[in-house]
């Protein structure tokens, strides 16, 4: 569900959020493209029907989201503190031996500067410290 704002607490992840509990793992992101090519997928295992992003980011490549990498969107500046999730022991694919569709292509940040996020806001990024 898309929101028409969301509020990014710093060292604690998305206001409202179950899983805002701060640690390494504050807000789950995806690129946009890898959610479309996911949508429809025959073979989708647990994990993706599960997943869902705080922040879905276009134009961006999994090699711009390399950890300790800073993001800046709306108000809010946050920091790559990892990429995939972790796999669970009851999914068929994982079973299976399979990849994980999201392998590689979901990443975690950390929210070093709160703010207002909104659908549209650009996000750039860059590997230095924040100003």
């Amino acid at each position: 569900m898309e929101l028409a704002e969301g509020r990014l607490i710093e060292n604690l992840g998305l206001e409202g959020d179950a899983h805002a509990k701060g640690g390494e793992r504050q807000i789950s992101l995806i690129l946009a493209e890898t959610r479309d090519q996911l949508t429809g997928q025959y073979e989708k295992g647990l994990c993706v029907s599960r997943f869902r992003e705080n922040i879905s980011i276009r134009f961006m490549t999994p090699g711009d989201m390399r950890p300790g990498t800073h993001l800046y969107a709306g108000q809010a500046v946050l920091e790559i503190s990892g990429e995939s999730k972790r796999c669970h022991e009851e999914c068929t694919l994982y079973q299976a031996g399979r990849a994980c569709p999201l392998a590689g292509l979901s990443f975690f940040a950390k929210v070093l500067k709160g703010g207002l996020i909104r659908p549209g806001d650009r996000v750039g990024g860059c590997s230095t410290s924040p100003a």
